[in-house]
């Protein structure tokens, strides 16, 4: 298991995606991988659905920001708390608050992650 701390995997992550480099990406997430990219939305099982939905989140949306505030880690679990900032396929800036439970296996690669935030724009309206 690694020793670095699990937020500064998590960092490494996030300029990963900022960079849209897929191969890197991928190599953060243990092939079989689940990912409740919503509660309440089906997971995605596997390496294979975590490409296809990184593949058409990119497509739909640019400037994507990942801003982690707050976080509290133990052992091969990392609580995150935050915001994403991207602009839609419209041109609007969107703005989720979020917190994320993301799970590490003993090889320091991504197992189990849930996002829970809320899935309508909540700049709707303003």
């Amino acid at each position: 298991m690694s020793a670095e701390p699990k937020v500064e995997v998590i960092g490494r992550l996030q300029k990963a995606i900022e960079a849209r480099d897929m191969p890197t990406v991928l190599a953060f997430f243990d092939p079989v991988i689940e990912y409740h990219y919503h509660v309440g939305t089906r997971p995605l099982k596997g390496i294979d659905w975590v490409e296809k939905f990184f593949t058409k989140y990119w497509a739909n949306n640019s400037s994507g920001t990942w801003v982690i505030e707050h976080w509290a880690e133990r052992n091969d679990r990392l609580l995150t708390e935050g915001r994403e900032e991207y602009v839609n396929a419209d041109g609007v800036l969107v703005q989720h608050p979020y917190m994320g439970i993301i799970d590490f296996g003993p090889d320091g690669r991504i197992t189990g992650w849930r996002d829970y935030f809320q899935m309508q724009d909540p700049n709707a309206g303003k």
